[in-house]
């Protein structure tokens, strides 16, 4: 955006017939200014001076930061400087709970959460938390651009949030120390440890393994001794915590997604101008585009890593055993859900892509 200043100096002052003169010269350069400017000089009057702020809960190196850090130089530039955005990595400002409290709070701006966390507020939101009911990447990617997702944003607003946008078509792939997982049988006895979201914990039970209760600080030690046979996360977490050192097989079964949100303080969206609202917006697409892209591109380079490192990885052709062995799973999640999100559930479990 640019700004057109007119700045005009006189030694004498002006007679009527001058005054008009300026007057008139004033409205032409007035005019002018519109014409270069159009919508956006428009708009520019409606942008104010504005410092937010994003905490996030992962390193510098993934997807929630530099996406973050894309949005952080598009309100710059989009705004001429009017506004700013602190970028808090790691957890600096607390968990994913503690920054939705603090986007209620108005207290913090923007954060990117695991929608396990948005369900403690929302909780339609399980549906994303449950298992088998997206089945590969693919998957999502259809479902949350041909089908309609409308009532999540609704729901969120309605709880405090303003949702921006919905990403991370990704998912949490179990990893272990004993053998490939190639039917359900193979996770009996299998000390994994989860999330801990209920759902996810449930479903591994479900699977037949027990759940562990280990820190993610103490994993990699857990793995190391034995203690732990397996772990499940998203392929660049698995690769960036060297998890592959410490654990021969892979196996590339869509257990659960992986899926966040990127979400707003209602009380700041409602703070703006309504050329601050479309602009927030607009960014946000940006920004859910640019997460999902450097997930794609992370989770494809972690895999081709930990294979030439020597893990053993397979993927599942028919998952049919491991999505009957869930069902328990999602029935008890989804009964406590409105009728809207089982339709829902089901018009995803509908689509071509589920099918493959």
């Amino acid at each position: 955006m640019s700004n057109i200043c007119l700045r005009t100096q006189t030694t004498t002052k002006p007679n009527k017939t001058g005054r008009r003169k300026m007057n008139a010269l004033k409205k032409f350069t007035l005019g002018a200014a519109v014409v270069l400017t159009g919508a956006t000089g428009a708009a520019a009057q409606d942008i104010q001076e504005r410092q937010m702020t994003l905490g996030h809960v992962v390193a510098e190196q993934f997807p929630y930061h530099t996406s973050a850090m894309l949005m952080k130089e598009e309100m710059a530039a989009k705004t001429d400087g009017a506004w700013t955005l602190d970028v808090h990595p790691s957890g600096a400002l607390g968990g994913e709970r503690d920054a939705l409290d603090a986007l209620l709070l108005g207290s913090m701006d923007y954060t990117w959460v695991h929608t396990a966390a948005m369900a403690s507020f929302v909780p339609s939101f399980d549906l994303f938390n449950m298992p088998f009911v997206f089945r590969s990447p693919e998957h999502i990617e259809e479902a949350l651009n041909t089908l309609d997702f409308s009532k999540f944003y609704e729901e969120a607003d309605a709880a405090g949030f303003k949702l921006l946008g919905i990403g991370s078509p990704a998912f949490r792939y179990p990893m272990n120390n004993v053998h490939p997982i190639l039917t359900v049988e193979d996770f009996d006895g299998m000390r994994m440890r989860t999330m801990g979201v209920a759902a996810h914990i449930d479903t591994y039970e479900a699977l037949g393994s027990n759940v562990a209760s280990t820190s993610f600080a103490e994993l990699y030690g857990a793995l190391q001794t034995g203690t732990v046979d397996g772990n499940e996360n998203a392929l660049s977490a698995l690769s960036s915590m060297r998890f592959n050192e410490v654990q021969k097989y892979l196996t590339l079964l869509p257990t659960v997604a992986n899926i966040a949100v990127l979400a707003m303080s209602k009380s700041t969206f409602d703070s703006m101008s309504p050329a601050e609202q479309a602009l927030i917006e607009e960014i946000g697409r940006d920004t859910v585009a640019k997460n999902n892209a450097d997930y794609a591109r992370l989770d494809s380079e972690a895999l081709e890593s930990m294979k030439a490192q020597g893990l053993e990885v397979n993927e599942i052709t028919d998952m049919s055993g491991f999505i009957e062995a869930t069902a328990p799973v999602r029935d008890k999640y989804s009964e406590n859900l409105e009728p809207w999100v089982r339709d829902l559930m089901a018009q995803i479990e509908a689509l071509p892509s589920a099918q493959n």
